[in-house]
């Protein structure tokens, strides 16, 4: 007997219980070799939840269940990428308190499932009852930036033409206000001006108060494409995980970012590096605003921001240096301090120092949620509808035809020319 063969032989069996759960076989549906316990006899896609990013998941089905899923090879978002959130997708639905079916209240005021053809009667008639007594004012409805563009579309024209309502809104306005509120008055319009090449293609990009390093790893991996060995400038009071990569870490006191980016636009001026013939083409206000960053001098924007003079200056230098330079925001100014200012000045460096409507360019707000931006175009976050302006008091609802008078403000924002103005200079 050959003591060392039969060793080998047991410790290399093929028809172990762990062979069994490793052995590969084609998975099908352009998957690869997968082990037989996962391969699938179905595939469905899906759009990932977790954050704005919008991943495509093609989801591996067997019986109609779910039991893996990979990401999309071919999508033009993530290209075969996903992140630790994404690849955890399915995970809550394991979860055990995992809501299944509706649930109504009994006579003792407890919750228990029920079916949904009762759940559909006793939520229409008591809406119908609400409203019919009360008025379309009584009731409203709270959507979220994970519901697809095309639901969000009939969400509002059911709730506002089928049921009445007339207030809705979303957990997207939120994160966004800011944005939102900066885009229409700098612009005339709210769409953030890029693409996800555009982390490819620049060759400056400042991060204001965000962290995509973590929170969105996918645009993340983008940067870390960029093959132009780019700047990366990061201005945060937190050393977070995208700080730690930068190429400079600006560690900017709490609630001093406006101050910084207006001492910001100062310095360029006074270094040359705006854009004039870009300004003069394309801006209005741009006297006014000039005017108004005069009043940050260096040594005063030292002070209150805890930068050195230097570092100040070096920032200035690096985003005036810059061929195509974009500048990126989350929710540390959305959700900040003076944030819509904050977001306008962010704006008014790309606009004077023309780094917007190039490719590797802009003033870009990165969102939470993955359709924030159809939350938005669909008019769920203001309760207006079909493109209404909430800055018309005519489109306002409750306008009681009389217009309240607004204070002038003395730091008006730099803006694009009005997008009424019948001018081909206007178009990105």
């Amino acid at each position: 007997m050959n003591i060392p063969n039969l060793i080998s032989e047991m410790l290399r069996a093929g028809n172990g219980p762990l062979t069994q759960q490793l052995a590969q076989q084609p998975g099908g549906f352009g998957l690869g070799m997968l082990p037989k316990r996962l391969a699938p006899d179905e595939t469905t896609s899906m759009v990932c939840g977790f954050c704005s990013t919008g991943c495509s998941l093609d989801v591996h089905l067997r019986d109609k269940h779910a039991i893996n899923l990979s990401a999309t090879t071919n999508y033009p978002v993530n290209l075969g990428m996903a992140c630790p959130k994404g690849w955890e997708a399915l995970t809550p639905l394991a979860a055990p308190d995992r809501a299944t079916s509706p649930m109504i209240r009994n006579a003792n005021g407890e919750l228990e499932p029920c079916d949904w053809d009762r759940a559909m009667v006793v939520f229409t008639g008591r809406m119908k009852e609400i409203i019919a007594r009360h008025g379309g004012g009584a009731a409203a409805w709270l959507g979220t930036g994970q519901i697809p563009s095309e639901e969000l579309a009939f969400l509002g024209a059911l709730g506002r033409f089928g049921l009445g309502m007339r207030h809705g809104d979303g957990n997207t306005r939120q994160c966004m206000a800011t944005a939102v509120s900066a885009y229409k008055e700098c612009f005339g319009f709210d769409a953030p001006p890029y693409t996800y090449a555009d982390f490819e293609q620049s060759d400056v990009l400042v991060f204001i108060g965000s962290n995509p390093c973590i929170a969105h790893p996918i645009m993340w991996q983008r940067v870390m494409n960029n093959p132009n060995k780019p700047d990366i400038l990061v201005l945060d009071p937190r050393h977070t995980e995208t700080a730690a990569a930068a190429t400079v870490h600006y560690p900017l006191a709490p609630k001093s970012d406006l101050i910084l980016l207006y001492g910001i636009a100062n310095l360029l001026i006074r270094m040359g590096a705006v854009d004039a013939e870009f300004v003069a083409a394309h801006t209005s206000g741009y006297e006014e605003f000039e005017h108004f960053v005069a009043k940050f001098p260096l040594v005063d924007v030292a002070e209150a921001t805890g930068l050195g003079m230097d570092a100040i200056e070096d920032l200035a230098r690096r985003i005036a240096r810059g061929n195509r330079v974009s500048f990126w925001w989350t929710m540390g100014v959305n959700q900040g301090h003076q944030a819509t200012r904050t977001a306008q000045a962010i704006i008014a460096l790309a606009l004077m120092t023309g780094n917007i409507g190039r490719p590797g360019t802009g003033a870009n707000s990165i969102t939470g949620q993955c359709n924030a931006m159809g939350s938005r175009l669909f008019s769920n976050t203001a309760s207006l509808f079909c493109g209404r302006d909430f800055a018309n008091p005519d489109h306002r609802c409750g306008h009681m035809g009389q217009r309240r008078e607004v204070p002038a403000r003395t730091d008006r924002p730099l803006r694009r020319h009005d997008r009424d103005q019948p001018s081909a200079q206007h178009r990105l």
